[in-house]
C-alpha cells in the first residue's frame, strides 16, 4: 500500500509548527517588549509595568496554528480513506463519509461502526486499539488525551480559536535595588511586601507591585520577562502553543505508523 501522501502531509504539519515556533522566538528575542519601573506619588510603593513596543501578530499566529492542527487531523482522515481505496472500496458516498474516528467512550466508538463497515477487519481493529477510551489512565474525563485535544482543536479552528500570550508569575525575574530616603524607612520595609500580578499581555499593564513603609528615593535593577504564547481550548484550558503542537505531531506520527505497520502486515499475509 502507498501512503506517501499522508506522510507528506504529516511532514508539512511539522514544518508549519517549526516555522511558527521560529517566528515566535524571533518576536520575543527582539525589542518588542520589556518592562519599566515607576514610583508612586507618595513614594511608598513602586510598580513594574509591561512595555510592549511591537504587539505580537496573534491573528497570524492563530491562523497558522490552526493550519498545522488541520493538517494533523487531515492526515488521519486521509489515511483511513487511503486504506479504504486501496482495499477495494470504490463507492464515493462511502468514501466521503469516512473519517478517522476519535472516541472518548466505548458507546461513542460503537456508534461509529456503521460508517467504518467498509473498512477491512484489520483496519477497524487497529483503529480501536488507538482510541482514547482504551487509555483509562487519563481518568474518566480523558482531558489530557492528545487525540481528543486534536479533535476539539480541529473543530474549534473551523469557527474561532483564541491564541494569546499569557504571563505566568514565575516567568518574571527581577533584581531590584531600592534606595530609601532614610535608613529608618529602609529598616521598616523589611521584609519586602511584593505582589506579582497575573495580567493581560498589554502595554502598560502592572506586573509587580512593591509596597514599602518608608519613602523611596530611587529604584534600579534588572528585569527579565518570559511570555508563553498559549492556545485556549474550547473548554477553557490553556496550552503552550509550541509544546502542544510538538506533542500533537509526535502522537499523530505514532498513530500513523501503527496503522501503516498494521496495513503492511495485513498485505504481507494476503500475498502469502
Amino acid at each position: 500500500m502507498d501512503f506517501s501522501d499522508q506522510i507528506s502531509r504529516l511532514a508539512r504539519a511539522r514544518q508549519l509548527g517549526a516555522e511558527l515556533s521560529a517566528d515566535m522566538q524571533a518576536w520575543g528575542g527582539g525589542d518588542s517588549c520589556g518592562a519599566r519601573a515607576s514610583i508612586a506619588e507618595d513614594r511608598l510603593s513602586w510598580e513594574l509595568r509591561l512595555r510592549v513596543s511591537q504587539p505580537p501578530p496573534l491573528a497570524d499566529w492563530g491562523f497558522r496554528f490552526g493550519e498545522a492542527v488541520n493538517h494533523l487531523r487531515a492526515t488521519l482522515d486521509n489515511l483511513v480513506v487511503a486504506i479504504a481505496r486501496q482495499s477495494g472500496v470504490t463507492d464515493e458516498k462511502q468514501l466521503k463519509a469516512l473519517m478517522f474516528p476519535i472516541s472518548g467512550t466505548l458507546k461513542e466508538w460503537n456508534s461509529r461502526q456503521r460508517a467504518l463497515a467498509c473498512l477491512p477487519d484489520w483496519c477497524r481493529d487497529a483503529l480501536e486499539q488507538v482510541q482514547p477510551f482504551q487509555r483509562p489512565e487519563h481518568g474518566s474525563t480523558l482531558e489530557e488525551d492528545l487525540l481528543l485535544v486534536l479533535r476539539d482543536l480541529d473543530n474549534s479552528t473551523k469557527h474561532h480559536l483564541q491564541v494569546k500570550p499569557n504571563l505566568a508569575p514565575q516567568a518574571i525575574e527581577h533584581a531590584p535595588a531600592v534606595e530609601f530616603e532614610t535608613e529608618e524607612g529602609a529598616a521598616a520595609s523589611v521584609p519586602p511586601d511584593t505582589e506579582v500580578v497575573v495580567a493581560p499581555f498589554e502595554d502598560g499593564t502592572v506586573l509587580l507591585l512593591h509596597r514599602t513603609n518608608g519613602r523611596i528615593k530611587s529604584v534600579q535593577g534588572r528585569y527579565s520577562i518570559t511570555a508563553q504564547v498559549q492556545v485556549v481550548s474550547p473548554d477553557g484550558r490553556a496550552f503552550g502553543v509550541t509544546g502542544l503542537l510538538a506533542a500533537l505531531w509526535e502522537y499523530t506520527r505514532v498513530v500513523v505508523e501503527h496503522l501503516i505497520g498494521t496495513a503492511e502486515q495485513a498485505e504481507g499475509k494476503s500475498v502469502a
